[in-house]
């Protein structure tokens, strides 16, 4: 599956570190199924997944999930749950995957995606840090 190589070698955009021994996971309410919307619709779907945190007193940040030249973009949270509530919101939102950061290792996780689990190595090296 295309799709899935293009998963495997995201970078995030950050605007703040994360402490390593941290675990979360990072996750999209955009583009269901992998499937382009149109940006206002994009919009929408991310504004209702942050209105479901808040709602739901979930801790997140705010992150890009991106192609390694940065020629796609995504915008995405890092939520801090465990990660089957995360592979629920994944499947809520209809998504191909999500990732998951456990002490720094990254881990791209099916939902939709008839696919294994994978380990991509450590998330700090795939982290594009942004200063204000």
């Amino acid at each position: 599956m295309l799709l899935w190589d293009a998963y495997k070698n995201s970078v995030f955009i950050c605007r703040q570190r994360l402490a390593p021994q941290l675990s979360f996971a990072i996750i999209s309410a955009q583009n269901p199924a992998g499937e382009l919307k149109n940006p206002h619709l994009n919009l929408c779907l991310d504004k209702q997944f942050e209105g479901f945190l808040q709602q739901a007193r979930i801790p997140f940040r705010s992150v890009t999930g991106a192609s390694a030249d940065l020629t796609f973009q995504e915008k995405s949270w890092i939520v801090f749950c465990d990660k089957s509530q995360a592979v629920k919101m994944g499947q809520q939102l209809q998504q191909n995957a999500i990732y998951w950061v456990e002490q720094n290792r990254l881990f791209l996780v099916p939902v939709l995606c008839q696919q294994t689990e994978e380990y991509l190595g450590l998330f700090n090296s795939r982290v594009i840090l942004l200063a204000d």
